[in-house]
């Protein structure tokens, strides 16, 4: 393996609804330019945990510019169902009647909800993967 300066450099976005800004945080020259080389792409979801537009992704490819690195949006896509976010509604207990919205990552692994809603447990009821969960209390 051969070493590499890791100099963190700025990116700037061009198109999309991140045009204009910069990302100075996260990558080194190289990190961009093995990006650009592979084709690899970066994907951003310009929906937040409760919003309608988790549904899209907007795709960005690093390309380097005679001012420097760019993520130039290439498109809009529709979000892949298993990786968009969803809400479970409490069932019983104190909290009856009240939601929680998940991360699309916890439904592989339901019972880490117990860890974020102490006395309950995620349930998932249904063939539709973005609706009928439900936080149930634990029994006993």
């Amino acid at each position: 393996m051969v070493w590499q300066e890791h100099r963190i450099v700025p990116v700037r976005y061009v198109g999309g609804t991140l045009d204009g800004e910069v990302n100075g945080l996260d990558y080194a020259d190289h990190e961009l330019r093995e990006m650009a080389d592979s084709g690899k792409t970066w994907d951003f979801t310009p929906g937040t945990l409760h919003s309608e537009a988790d549904d899209v992704i907007e795709r960005y490819q690093p390309e380097h510019r005679p001012d420097g690195w760019a993520f130039v949006h290439i498109g809009t896509f529709e979000r892949p169902m298993e990786q968009r976010n969803f809400t479970a509604a409490f069932v019983g207990g104190p909290r009856n009647g009240d939601q929680a919205v998940f991360l699309a990552t916890i439904r592989a692994r339901p019972e880490l909800a117990t860890s974020h809603h102490p006395g309950y447990r995620l349930i998932h009821e249904g063939d539709d993967i973005l609706t009928g969960w439900e936080l149930r209390p634990i029994e006993g």
